[in-house]
């Protein structure tokens, strides 16, 4: 129960970092002269990722707690940890393909989808 309090606070104090950023006049993609600010795309990457990262784990483990009955421990906390972290790492993939404008972004969800369910059922 530790772990779902503690991802459950990471997860609302990335959601409150992000909305004041969000809603904050100087936090932009581009700088004045019309360059890309790296700075605030990196702070904008890394909470996205904590929140998803920490919203499948929760999900997972939830699930696994009260419709599946199975009792945390190590190796659930582990799975749910690592599916976390495999979701994060698949979204920031399609979204990366997508801003290299190698892959619609409709169709690497789409795939990404169809990989998750492969993963899942095999």
């Amino acid at each position: 129960m530790k772990l779902l309090l503690g991802q459950s606070f990471l997860t609302i104090l990335s959601v409150i970092i992000l909305y004041y950023l969000l809603n904050s006049p100087t936090f932009l993609p581009y700088t004045d002269n019309g360059s890309i600010n790296w700075h605030n795309i990196v702070v904008l990457i890394f909470f996205t990722s904590v929140i998803i990262s920490n919203l499948v784990s929760i999900i997972f483990v939830l699930i696994n707690r009260f419709f599946l009955k199975k009792m945390i421990e190590k190796r659930l906390i582990y799975r749910s940890i690592k599916f976390g972290l495999l979701f994060t790492l698949g979204i920031l993939g399609v979204f990366l393909l997508n801003f290299l404008h190698i892959l619609n972004i409709y169709y690497g969800l789409g795939v990404f989808t169809v990989v998750l369910i492969i993963f899942f059922v095999i």
